[in-house]
C-alpha cells in the first residue's frame, strides 16, 4: 500500500472522534429492545447498549440440471456494542459476525458538531450503495438477506474511511446529503495478515435523497417494513454514485481476486464505477422499494492480463473480471397491524456485454415472496419464503432454482 494512502487513513482515523453510532438516520424508534445490557449514563443521550442478532433458516431448494440443496444455514450471529456521549454528539459502535472468518463488520467512531450534521469515521455501511444495501441487515424483507439483485452487486456493503452527512433543516421538503471517501477494498480492506496489503486506490462516492412528501419519522427509511406506520405519505428519491481507483475484486469490495499489469509489468488494475437511483415509499404499513444500479469499468486501455505483451486485455474481456452491467430490484410489503406481514420481490440483472461462460455477472431473474410474523415487540421474527431464480438457459447446465425457506430472526 502505498505511504501517502497509509498517512490519508491514519489521519482520517485520528481526526473524527465520535458521535452518534448510529448516524444521522439512527434506528426507528420504538423498534429494537434494549439490549441485553443497557447503562444509562445519565444526562441526554449518553449511554452504552450491549445487543446483538441471529438469523438462520431451513431450505428445501431445487436445482435445474443439477444436484439438490436442502439444509439448514445461519445467516447472522452478530453481536454489537453501541455507545453514546457529550448528550449524543460523541459515540461508537463495534459489531461483529461470528459466521464470517473475518467477523468485524463495523468499527466507526462519529461526531455530530451541529445538530443535522455528523463525521464519521472508520468501518460501516456505505450510503454509495442502493437502498436495500443501506436497510439494516436485521430489518430485511426477506430473512437477513439483501435483495437478489444487490448480492450479485455488492458484498456487505462495508467500507473502510470517513464519511460526512448533513440533513437540510426542514418541515416540508428534505434533503439528505452524503460525501464518502473509502480505501475502495471494502470490510476487512487490510486483510488478515501483515503482508495481506490494501491495494489499488481510494474510493469516491456520495449521495443526495430527496423527500418530497417531507422526512420519515426518525430512522424510518433504514429498515424495511413500516413498523411505525407513517401516518402521511413519505417519499424518498435518492441517487448515488462512486468512483474506485484501482480495484481487484469483482464488486470492488475486495482486493487480490485476480492480478493485472501495465505496459511496463508493474501492478496495475482497472477503476470501477458505480451509478445508483432508488426510490422508497411509506404509508400506513405498506413499503415500496425500487433500486437500479449501473456499473462500468474504466481505464482499461493499457491493462495486461499477465506481465507479457502478448497478453493484453481485450475489448470486453474485462466483463470476465468485474461485475459489469445493470441491475433492477422491485419489492412490496404490507405490516398488517397485528404484526403479521406479506412481502414480494423481482429481481432483474443484465450484464454489459454478451454473456460468456466466464462472465461475472450472470443475466437473471428472481422473485421472492413471503408471509411473516413478528413477535416480542418486533424481536423475534419468523417467515416462509419462497424463490424462483432463472439464467440464461445453457445445455446440461444448471439454469434455474426454486427454493422454499422458514427463517427465524432474534433480536436482542
Amino acid at each position: 500500500m502505498k505511504l501517502t494512502k497509509t498517512i490519508l487513513l491514519a489521519a482520517l482515523l485520528i481526526s473524527a472522534p465520535t458521535a452518534y453510532a448510529q448516524t444521522l438516520n439512527s434506528e426507528a424508534e420504538e423498534l429494537l429492545t434494549d439490549g441485553i445490557l443497557n447503562f444509562d449514563l445519565g444526562g441526554k443521550n449518553n449511554h452504552v447498549r450491549i445487543g446483538g442478532f441471529i438469523s438462520a433458516d431451513g431450505h428445501l431448494t431445487e436445482v435445474k440440471n443439477d444436484n439438490n440443496e436442502n439444509g439448514f444455514s445461519l445467516q447472522h450471529a452478530d453481536l454489537s456494542v453501541e455507545g453514546s456521549f457529550l448528550n449524543g454528539k460523541l459515540g461508537f459502535f463495534l459489531q461483529t459476525d461470528f459466521k464470517l472468518s473475518n467477523p468485524l463488520l463495523d468499527a466507526y467512531v462519529s461526531y455530530q458538531p451541529l445538530k443535522d450534521l455528523v463525521i464519521t469515521a472508520g468501518q460501516r455501511g456505505t450510503f454509495t450503495n442502493s437502498r436495500d444495501m443501506m436497510l439494516r441487515d436485521q430489518q430485511t424483507a426477506f430473512g437477513g438477506r439483501h435483495s437478489y439483485m444487490s448480492q450479485q452487486f455488492g458484498a456487505t456493503g462495508r467500507e473502510l474511511g470517513l464519511y460526512v452527512e448533513y440533513r437540510v433543516p426542514s418541515q416540508s421538503i428534505g434533503l439528505d446529503l452524503g460525501l464518502a471517501v473509502t480505501t475502495g477494498d471494502g470490510y476487512n480492506s487490510f486483510g488478515s495478515s501483515s503482508i495481506d496489503n490494501d491495494l489499488g486506490g481510494l474510493k469516491y462516492g456520495g449521495r443526495a435523497t430527496l423527500y418530497p412528501l417531507g422526512y420519515f419519522k426518525r430512522g424510518n427509511e433504514v429498515v424495511f417494513h413500516d413498523f411505525v406506520r407513517e401516518e402521511k405519505p413519505r417519499l424518498a428519491v435518492g441517487m448515488a454514485f462512486s468512483y474506485n481507483d484501482g480495484v481487484s475484486n469483482s464488486v470492488g469490495e475486495g482486493h487480490g481476486d485476480f492480478a493485472m499489469y501495465g505496459p511496463d509489468g508493474d501492478a496495475a488494475y482497472p477503476n470501477y464505477r458505480k451509478l445508483v437511483a432508488d426510490i422508497m415509499f411509506k404509508y400506513r404499513g405498506f413499503t415500496l422499494l425500487a433500486d437500479w444500479q449501473n456499473t462500468s469499468g474504466m481505464a482499461l486501455q493499457n491493462l495486461y492480463t499477465a506481465a507479457s505483451a502478448a497478453s493484453k486485455l481485450r475489448p470486453r474481456q474485462i466483463a470476465d473480471y468485474l461485475v459489469l452491467g445493470n441491475g433492477f430490484d422491485v419489492q412490496a410489503g404490507y405490516l398488517f397491524k397485528y404484526n403479521w406481514a406479506i412481502d414480494a420481490a423481482w429481481n432483474l440483472c443484465l450484464p454489459e456485454f454478451h454473456e460468456t461462460a466466464n462472465s461475472a455477472l450472470k443475466r437473471s431473474t428472481s422473485i421472492d415472496l413471503g408471509v411473516a410474523k413478528y413477535f416480542f415487540k418486533n424481536t423475534l421474527k419468523v417467515q416462509l419464503a419462497g424463490n424462483y431464480t432463472k439464467f440464461r438457459t445453457t445445455y446440461l447446465e444448471p439454469y434455474k432454482t426454486r427454493s422454499l425457506r422458514l427463517n427465524v430472526e432474534v433480536a436482542f
